[in-house]
């Protein structure tokens, strides 16, 4: 008899095993909802709304069905807070990355615009110092050329190389106008003093080694500053991309189905989430790889900068440069003036002036020793703040594909392999282990998600804009690294020397390292140049870098910000800047079109009144 009673337990055992083995829910109900008030309180559910015991959870929409401590009110409320936490996490991590981005390109562009500010302060009082009133009558020769280098920094106009050639070509007429001050120069003759200038090479290499580190260090740099900022436009167009209706539905179904089993501290297997964040920054991902080429980009194009194209190395020794340029004319004078006569003809003697000239353009002396600048530091603040930028870049590299496994938490490395579940964790459907398989990344792989439906379209339209913002960003830092002329897709063509943009001269000619150390160039801000009027030279002193407008990524500078000025009356006889001359052109036009019809109207006007004449 106890043998059989015991036969009969064993068989019932059994019975109760498969009964559970095919129960529609394995999922063992919670004991009491009192537990969970802290924590859906914290999750937005209002406490009335909160179960006391557990219930029916048929009416549930995401949730498995059986007893539950969520109403489908709770479900809704639930899901609701768990969207927002996934919105908010994809949000955050993305903008925290482009910030970064964007605070280092103010460093940068801060950093180049307080350089050249401070280049141009130090070159007047510099020259002022050591060749006095000499310098100070022709003063606005130089400092219009630190202007247009600022206008190229600020609107990408002006190219650095012409605006470098168009101040040599200056300063030479000017010189030898003085160096000969017996004869009498027209217009059509200092013409023929110009164009031969790149064969006399009066102020020697200088000329051609300055337009070449200005151009290629100015381009580099600005192309740095604003492919950051670029970069940065373009992560926060991608927290734009919405999630697809499947995306958040697994996402709730994530976050709120363990609580409603009464289990809210219980995590979702690391493969569980991975796949669920795959599916829905399925379209993310499409812009990894080109994102990744730009990053690369950035970083080689800021170790030119730290290198052969290094902007303080450019733009501190300009002063020397320009003065031995000036050397090298005077101490050659003689027989560049012979040269200018076999090729142009001897001109005509002027008349003899009864005082000396009060404009002489004559320096006599080179820069001495106790003016030059001392010997720079083994590593500059330039340099070191290129060396943290390129760490910042390093971090963004593999950004979007690591996006899934930070948004989990799982703090993985790559290459993502052997994904590893704690021994409890949710998975999807009671706390144990996750069996399926985690998907490839790329939006082809997510057909096989088992956790996210997903729709491939390939017309998604900001997803295509910011892949081709990405695609020619690449370009224009490549060009920008060989020391290339750059065009930015988004700038438009609002000067006609714009159109000319990077041409540079063919005197300076190509892109060569030099031997003196000459690279680099620097970055500048916005003004006017002074022109030829009558109006005081303002020569700014910046300490402080400019104010930048968050909303817009290229602010102007202002046209005067200046702490201490130094005025000097401008040499009568003009420069030959290049935005003047479009000006100058300009006026003409408007002259030439407006002076028949004036003429028409009075001569008109005079006919009909013959009384005045009377």
């Amino acid at each position: 008899m106890p043998i059989v009673i015991i036969k009969l337990l064993d068989k019932m055992f059994l019975l109760i095993l498969l009964a559970s083995a095919v129960a529609p829910s394995s999922i063992p109900p919670p004991p009491s909802c009192g537990h969970l008030k802290y924590a859906y309180i914290q999750r937005g559910v209002p406490e009335s709304d909160i179960p006391a015991n557990p219930i029916s959870g048929k009416a549930l929409q995401i949730c498995p069905s059986g007893p539950s401590c969520c109403t489908r009110s709770v479900e809704e409320k639930l899901g609701a807070w768990s969207e927002k936490q996934y919105r908010d996490a994809l949000f955050n991590k993305t903008t925290s990355m482009a910030g970064e981005l964007d605070q280092k390109a103010t460093q940068v562009d801060d950093y180049i615009y307080v350089l050249l500010n401070k280049a141009q302060r130090e070159f007047h009082d510099m020259f002022t110092r050591t060749y006095g009133v000499m310098y100070q009558k022709n003063a606005d020769v130089f400092q219009e050329y630190f202007q247009d280098l600022k206008i190229y920094y600020d609107k990408g106009t002006l190219n650095p190389a012409d605006s470098t050639s168009s101040f040599f070509n200056t300063l030479y007429q000017k010189m030898f106008k003085v160096l000969n001050a017996q004869y009498t120069f027209d217009g059509l003759y200092l013409s023929c003093v110009s164009e031969n200038m790149d064969q006399l090479r009066p102020f020697g290499d200088v000329p051609r080694k300055l337009a070449s580190a200005v151009k290629r260090s100015l381009v580099a740099a600005r192309a740095l500053v604003r492919a950051l900022r670029t970069g940065h436009e373009i992560a926060n167009q991608m927290t734009k991309v919405e999630p697809s209706k499947e995306c958040l539905s697994a996402v709730q179904k994530m976050s709120s189905c363990p609580a409603c089993q009464g289990l809210p501290e219980v995590k979702p297997c690391n493969g569980y989430c991975i796949n669920i964040m795959k599916g829905c920054m399925a379209y993310h991902y499409e812009i990894d790889e080109l994102w990744n080429k730009y990053i690369e980009s950035l970083i080689s194009l800021s170790e030119r900068l730290v290198g052969p194209f290094n902007v303080e190395m450019t733009i501190e020794p300009i002063s020397i440069k320009i003065s031995d340029a000036i050397m090298n004319f005077q101490e050659s004078g003689f027989q560049v003036t012979q040269k200018v006569f076999e090729l142009c003809g001897t001109p005509r003697l002027g008349r003899r002036e009864a005082r000396p000239q009060t404009s002489q353009f004559v320096f006599e002396k080179r820069l001495e020793k106790s003016h030059r600048p001392p010997a720079r530091p083994q590593k500059s603040e330039f340099e070191r703040m290129l060396i943290e930028l390129k760490k910042k870049l390093k971090g963004a590299e593999g950004f979007w594909s690591l996006m899934p496994y930070q948004m989990c938490d799982t703090q993985m490395e790559k290459p993502y392999r052997n994904v590893k579940d704690k021994d409890s964790c949710w998975n999807g459907k009671e706390s144990g282990s996750y069996a399926a398989k985690v998907v490839e990344d790329g939006l082809a792989s997510q057909m096989q998600n088992p956790e996210v439906p997903v729709k491939i379209d390939l017309t998604h339209t900001l997803l295509n804009e910011q892949k081709f913002k990405l695609t020619n960003l690449a370009n224009v830092l490549k060009s920008a690294y060989r020391g290339q002329d750059i065009e930015w897709w988004d700038e438009e063509d609002d000067t006609e020397t714009q159109k000319d943009e990077g041409s540079g001269s063919d005197y300076y000619g190509e892109y060569t390292d030099d031997e003196d150390g000459f690279y680099g160039s620097g970055d500048i801000d916005d003004s006017e140049g002074s022109g030829e009027s009558d109006d005081e030279i303002i020569v700014p002193f910046l300490t402080e870098p400019k104010e930048n407008d968050k909303w817009n990524p290229w602010p102007k500078f202002p046209t005067t910000t200046t702490t201490t000025t130094t005025t000097v009356k401008p040499v009568t006889g003009g420069t030959s800047s290049v935005h003047l001359r479009s000006k100058w052109t300009l006026a003409k036009a408007v002259i030439t079109y407006m002076l028949p019809v004036a003429t028409c109207y009075f001569g008109g006007f005079l006919v009909d009144t013959p009384w005045i004449f009377q």
